[in-house]
């Protein structure tokens, strides 16, 4: 199964209603808000690939993100 971490970045002030939304969705095992260079971290777990692909771009047009860095799981 595909694994992703999504590091999303936000606009100020939406990052609860991105965070909430985000853990709504299929696939998404969490999702966190950070510090550091990136407001959030998801996990994303799905099956197949193209999925994997779908969810993310869905994150990425979610009102108020700024931009996502997907980074695939190797193990």
């Amino acid at each position: 199964m595909p694994k992703a971490f999504v590091m999303i970045d936000v606009h100020p002030g939406r990052e609860a209603d991105a965070q909430e939304t985000v853990r709504k969705m299929p696939g998404v095992e969490f999702v966190y808000q950070v510090t550091g260079g990136h407001d959030m971290i998801a996990f994303v777990d799905a099956e197949p690939y193209e999925e994997l692909a779908v969810i993310v771009a869905k994150i990425r047009k979610l009102d108020g993100v700024r931009a996502t860095d997907t980074e695939l799981v190797l193990r």
